[in-house]
């Protein structure tokens, strides 16, 4: 018997969001920014301090935190390097939330993913979970300020709820998956769960905890091997959905 699906998990990047959207605008706004901020501090950052972005700086090796261009430098590479860093994640959230509510940043979510969150939440049994490896803040405060043909719209009263690298771990590991589905009340029922991503690592290790997963594939995406395409489920657009 066919189990339905009621519950939805999504990536962000490449998948509901133009992948270009991270690396072209997200990133270069981020590396931008931070100079001015580091600016601001003394250094070496002291972590007795109630202030957010130096209790984030702190937790960085006394050697990467001693000077404000060593700093710079530090997040710099792991911004180049594409290096899911937890430590970084978390300061780019913090950064990004003052372009949000500035105005300078806005979400530019796929249209068929803005009505497909609108629409599968309109029955009451039926959830959308978000799992990035961009921290929380990061994914609520996208999520709260989308491009919705020219007007900002807050898609974040449509989901049930986050997880990141630090609350679920990393995206490639199948004990992440485990951890969201008992986190979300899924654990004996895997098979209504589906995990939809632009990456083939992810589809794998979400399948292997259980859950039901396809491959996204959209403008930009990495290319997918033969084997990948005889393997797992591909759609291109949420639209493609029958749910």
């Amino acid at each position: 018997m066919t189990i339905p699906i009621d519950t939805i998990i999504l990536d962000i990047e490449g998948t509901v969001c133009p992948i270009t959207f991270v690396k072209e605008i997200l990133f270069p706004y981020f590396l931008n920014k931070l100079p001015t901020v580091l600016s601001k501090l003394q250094f070496p950052i002291n972590s007795m301090s109630s202030d957010s972005i130096i209790q984030i700086l702190s937790l960085l090796p006394p050697e990467e935190r001693s000077t404000p261009e060593i700093t710079f430098k530090h997040f710099k590479q792991l911004v180049d390097d594409d290096i899911k860093d937890p430590i970084l994640k978390s300061l780019q959230g913090h950064i990004w939330e003052q372009g949000y509510n500035d105005g300078e940043l806005q979400a530019p979510i796929y249209d068929d993913s803005i009505e497909f969150i609108k629409q599968f939440t309109q029955e009451n049994s039926n959830k959308i979970y978000i799992y990035s490896s961009g921290s929380i803040n990061a994914q609520i405060l996208l999520f709260s300020h989308v491009n919705d043909n020219g007007n900002s719209v807050d898609l974040t009263k449509y989901l049930s709820g986050y997880f990141d690298i630090l609350s679920a771990g990393f995206k490639s590991d199948p004990s992440s998956y485990i951890r969201i589905l008992d986190e979300i009340n899924k654990s004996d029922s895997p098979k209504s769960v589906l995990f939809l991503s632009d990456n083939v690592n992810e589809v794998k290790a979400a399948i292997e905890a259980g859950m039901q997963s396809y491959i996204v594939v959209r403008p930009g995406n990495s290319p997918l091997s033969d084997d990948d395409k005889s393997t797992y489920k591909i759609i291109h657009s949420l639209d493609e959905l029958d749910l």
